[in-house]
């Protein structure tokens, strides 16, 4: 019953109507997607993954929940892998800045992210971290795809790494 209870409590089945508009930005990815992700590309060390990411409206429609799962549950069945990422990121708008406050966790860390809408594309950027930049892309946004990379600086953005990156399309 408790179970039950904490996730009526928790999960919406919509955003909230006076923030919808707002709240679009993520509330475009409501829903399942599976994703072909690609650790050091066009390296020697490339490494290529399916995973899986899930988005669900909370907290009486004024936030989003997601869960990251990469390798996916069904090739970690395939495949055990013990350096998988099972991660979780809450996102809640702040009016104030017209961008997102979020937290990403998974087992053994937290970071503090904010994201904001910059053209075409979502920049959400490591609050956490001082010692480099280090900012997640979502980009060529449709209703069924994105793209999405995993990028980090050292000369305060005039250059960038991609450590990892995926191609998401919607179950």
């Amino acid at each position: 019953m408790m179970k039950e209870n904490f996730y009526n409590a928790l999960i919406s089945d919509a955003a909230r109507k006076d923030l919808r508009e707002k709240l679009n930005l993520f509330g475009q990815f409501i829903g399942e997607w599976e994703f072909d992700g690609v650790f050091a590309k066009d390296t020697p060390d490339e490494w290529r993954v399916p995973g899986e990411w899930l988005f669900s409206w909370i907290l009486d429609g004024t936030a989003i929940q997601d869960v990251f799962i990469c390798p996916s549950r069904a090739e970690q069945a395939r495949n055990p892998n013990p350096d998988g990422e099972y991660g979780t990121t809450v996102r809640f708008y702040n009016p104030q800045t017209d961008s997102w406050n979020c937290a990403y966790g998974l087992f053994g860390t937290m970071t503090v992210l904010e994201a904001k809408q910059v053209g075409e594309q979502i920049i959400v950027t490591n609050k956490s971290d001082t010692a480099s930049l280090t900012q997640w892309v979502f980009s060529d946004i449709t209703p069924n795809s994105f793209h999405w990379q995993n990028r980090t600086s050292t000369d305060n953005g005039n250059t960038w790494s991609v450590i990892f990156e995926l191609f998401a399309r919607r179950r």
